[in-house]
């Protein structure tokens, strides 16, 4: 019956990103969710974006002011709503049809999970489906710690009482907020995966996870040793190990003999810990790089 439905509230924090954030909305507003609330925030966008948020009057609550960055969004927005079970969509992402009465629907019947995470597809900057995130797993906290954050941020959702327990999202954090909220929430709650695709996860090189760098990863690995873990995560030394050597190959195209040595240290250091070596004798690592490199290719090709 309907009063017995679990309420939502989701969040779209975006800034300057009119372009992309219509699909965003529309994949929210047509869920079909009779308890849901739907709040965008935007950081004062110099764009098309209030314009365009205007066409949905009556349909979304909405705010344009400034703001301190992403994280600073997301907090506001869930400090406004009211909903039992939160999540965030980001402006360049978007949901599957019936995700959001599906992860309600999980919610109400497994009272005891407090986040709940699903599958999701990367899509590319028109939309168009490139492949599974393939390195999604079945939860165990030690590997979310040190192998890999494999859980994927727009198709997951949470109950309002664990983020509020936990001390909710950090400002300080940049790139590993969401990171550090399932860490924080999975040390003290049960947290289940649910093989469902929930949504759709874009990747065109241009977005703030694809830009990055090195102090995205920095963060990565503070927020792993805030809870614990032994350094930077697997998958992620990976990927900084993939980062030094293109410096490698850089300082050695400019000339830099110094540079180039000292990037081939820091990738080794990266590439030949023990945990790291562990992950890369595993099946899955090799099965999620080849996906990685099949969706770059395909990405690159459909243009």
């Amino acid at each position: 019956m309907e009063r017995d439905l679990l309420s939502v509230s989701i969040i779209t924090p975006t800034f300057n990103h009119a372009h992309r954030l219509r699909e965003a909305v529309d994949s929210v507003l047509e869920q079909n969710y009779s308890q849901l609330e739907y709040r965008v925030i935007d950081g004062g966008s110099a764009d098309q974006t209030q314009a365009l948020l205007q066409q949905y009057t009556g349909r979304l609550a909405w705010i344009s002011e400034p703001d301190r960055g992403q994280t600073d969004a997301i907090i506001k927005g869930f400090k406004q709503s009211c909903g039992e079970i939160l999540g965030w969509l980001n402006a360049d992402d978007r949901y599957r049809t019936g995700a959001i009465a599906t992860a309600a629907q999980y919610f109400s019947d497994h009272p005891q999970v407090m986040l709940i995470y699903g599958d999701a597809c990367f899509i590319d900057s028109h939309g168009r489906q490139l492949g599974p995130c393939s390195q999604v797993e079945p939860f165990n906290y030690q590997r979310l710690l040190n192998i890999s954050d494999f859980i994927v941020q727009p198709a997951t959702f949470f109950r309002r009482s664990a983020y509020e327990a936990v001390g909710g999202l950090d400002a300080g954090l940049s790139w590993a907020m969401d990171y550090d909220l399932w860490l924080k929430i999975a040390k003290r709650f049960p947290v289940a995966y649910v093989p469902r695709v929930f949504a759709d996860y874009r990747w065109d090189g241009g977005n703030k996870t694809a830009t990055g760098g090195m102090s995205r990863l920095n963060e990565v690995e503070q927020v792993a040793r805030r809870h614990g873990g032994k350094g930077l995560p697997s998958y992620f030394a990976l990927e900084a190990a993939a980062m030094r050597a293109n410096e490698v190959v850089e300082a050695i195209r400019q000339g830099s003999a110094i540079q180039a040595i000292k990037s081939a240290k820091s990738a080794a250091g990266h590439l030949l810990s023990t945990r790291t070596l562990g992950t890369l004798a595993e099946r899955s690592t090799w099965r999620i790089l080849e996906t990685r490199r099949k969706i770059r290719r395909r990405a690159s090709l459909l243009g």
